[in-house]
């Protein structure tokens, strides 16, 4: 019983986040995953991490990637959701500049696949 009571308090929580974050998942993670496998046909990533990475072990390590910082943003997310304190708002505003910075990055990509240039 307790343990059935457990995973649903978990399955309930993982939902919430994924709810939560979906935004991030949409223009971050696949936005930009999508977006960046046909800008390369025009050009070169220019993050060197994530260009050296891929050189090593292929686009999917890109998408690899992503999901484990989709990781990482779920421990903050339990940490900072665990606070009745200011600390609440940092997740609200964590979660709006990581949303961002999936926007603009698909829209440089965009740029880069429809005008062959680039912001950054």
């Amino acid at each position: 019983m307790a343990n059935t009571v457990f995973h649903r308090t978990v399955v309930s929580e993982i939902a919430a986040f994924l709810h939560d974050v979906r935004y991030i998942i949409l223009f971050y993670v696949f936005g930009d995953f999508l977006t960046t496998q046909q800008a390369l046909k025009y050009g070169i990533e220019e993050n060197v991490f994530l260009r050296m990475l891929m050189a090593e072990y292929g686009l999917w390590s890109l998408l690899a990637s992503k999901v484990l910082f989709l990781v990482i943003v779920y421990c903050n997310y339990r940490s900072l959701r665990q606070e009745e304190t200011k600390l609440a708002l940092l997740w609200d505003i964590s979660k709006t500049f990581i949303v961002s910075v999936g926007i603009f990055l698909v829209v440089n990509n965009l740029m880069v696949i429809f005008f062959e240039c680039s912001i950054l």
